[in-house]
């Protein structure tokens, strides 16, 4: 799935059943994946819309989403995203980002129906975005697990050194401003993570990956930013 485009089936030399990778090409460079097994902290649904505002859908995770990533796989739409730390943690519900875009976060009860996820479903509201009368949509959802992975938001101060803890030295960082808007900003050890050279890639642009800026050092429990 591109940005905001339909799911499409013209990439032959992508075999996602690939027993070895996922790329089963060797013209290709210069790519970069991240692979999520479905497991704990990660769940993949699918399922159709029916347009009925309220209507629950139920996962796997066996604990509370902290983060969701729905898109409609039959026609363009936006990634509807929900996180818990928006609005500062209260009523994130209420609450949407897209992916593919760098606007601040916005309400809008007809993306969640302003109703929390539980440990076995989570809600939808009528919007075309997550629930459109027979249109196909993915969920992807996230949760936090002990000394693996981490789902959370912080404060910013304006100023470097600003430390962030999450229990666990991290291969991968995805970040971005909510109440302000800005890119969806990742960084990886694959990539340079922490070696003073992070070469950032933003989610909802198809810009090649920005190089020579040191965003962060890298801690045994989390990292420490380095820019204002």
């Amino acid at each position: 799935l591109k940005p905001t485009s339909a799911a499409q089936s013209t990439y032959t030399s992508n075999k996602f059943d690939y027993n070895s990778a996922w790329l089963d090409n060797t013209s290709y460079n210069g790519i970069q994946s991240w692979m999520w097994k479905r497991g704990q902290g990660c769940d993949i649904i699918t399922y159709t819309g029916n347009g009925t505002a309220g209507r629950p859908i139920f996962h796997s995770l066996n604990q509370v989403p902290e983060m969701i990533w729905v898109k409609k796989r039959n026609d363009t739409s936006n990634w509807t995203v929900y996180n818990k730390g928006f609005n500062g943690g209260t009523n994130p519900e209420q609450y949407y980002l897209h992916l593919d875009e760098s606007v601040a976060e916005n309400t809008g009860s007809d993306k969640w129906n302003d109703t929390a996820p539980t440990s076995t479903h989570f809600t939808i509201g009528n919007s075309n975005s997550v629930n459109e009368n027979t249109h196909t949509f993915i969920a992807m959802l996230f949760s936090s697990v002990t000394g693996i992975s981490k789902v959370g938001s912080y404060t910013g101060t304006g100023s470097s050194g600003l430390s962030i803890t999450v229990g666990f030295q991290p291969r991968f960082i995805l970040f971005r401003g909510r109440n302000a808007g800005g890119p969806w900003r990742v960084l990886d050890s694959v990539r340079g993570l922490g070696t003073g050279d992070d070469k950032d890639l933003g989610l909802n642009n198809t810009a090649a990956q920005i190089t020579n800026f040191d965003w962060l050092d890298v801690t045994s429990t989390g990292w420490t930013i380095n820019t204002t």
